[in-house]
């Protein structure tokens, strides 16, 4: 599995060959460092001074301390992730076809503008995907205005709406003309069989847990439902994205 580095990149200005190392230690921490720094400097094709000098530059005393210390932050990082399952445990619930038709829908637009809409408490959500797509380099635009999506001058080939009703008036009427114009549609939604449900291909139906709060004016856990199924559907395509053929290595 190849890591992020972006941040550890810019924090100790890692040039290139830097991070390729960075890269095999992280590797030999996860499966346990059990190989000395001439085993790992052979096996990487380069000198032991130059793993030496890489942990110096991280903060770290040397190999053996650079090794433990970075196995020490990927098991917490497992821990965390299998804590995380408790939150996580109506994905469950969700058809898988669902989940491969989403993963399908952003490889099949990765190179055409994606729009995004969602209103009042779902704005943020709106923002959040947005940020989150343009980061993981797709082009992604947040917009409930209507012309854009009737001109339809932007060319998208995907719409992702967000309603907790799945009827709200500013939200449904993109996705129809949408629909009407042949555009994949996914929704987040609250309510089975709503408007904006029906119109999407996949749907993701969550638990509206106070259907009959308009204003939502107590806890109401479905936009982190939302929030945490984006999540982890975007970590599905970027499994993808790193394993096309669906095997790791």
């Amino acid at each position: 599995m190849k890591h992020d580095l972006y941040k550890l990149a810019d924090q100790y200005h890692l040039n290139a060959n830097e991070q390729q190392l960075l890269q095999a230690v992280l590797e030999t921490a996860k499966n346990g460092g059990q190989c000395s720094v001439r085993e790992f400097a052979a096996q990487n094709y380069t000198s032991p001074a130059a793993v030496i000098r890489l942990s110096k530059k991280m903060g770290y005393t040397g190999y053996t301390d650079m090794i433990y210390r970075i196995g020490f932050l990927i098991q917490n990082e497992i821990d965390n992730k299998n804590h995380a399952s408790d939150i996580t445990a109506f994905i469950g619930g969700i058809p898988e076809e669902k989940i491969h038709r989403f993963v399908e829908l952003l490889h099949a637009n990765r190179q055409k503008p994606i729009l995004v809409t969602g209103t009042g408490f779902c704005a943020p959500l709106q923002e959040f995907m947005v940020r989150k797509l343009l980061v993981l380099g797709y082009c992604a635009i947040g917009s409930n205005s209507y012309e854009v999506y009737e001109s339809g001058a932007l060319n998208a080939g995907l719409v992702i709406a967000i309603s907790k009703s799945g009827k709200t008036g500013t939200i449904l009427k993109p996705v129809q003309d949408s629909f009407a114009q042949h555009r994949s549609i996914i929704a987040f939604v609250g309510a089975d069989n709503s408007p904006i449900a029906r119109c999407a291909d996949p749907a993701f139906v969550l638990l509206d847990d106070k259907m009959l709060d308009d204003r939502n004016l107590t806890a109401n856990y479905f936009y982190a439902r939302v929030l945490i199924t984006f999540e982890y559907l975007m970590d599905l395509v970027l499994e993808k994205d790193e394993h096309p053929n669906g095997k790791e290595g």
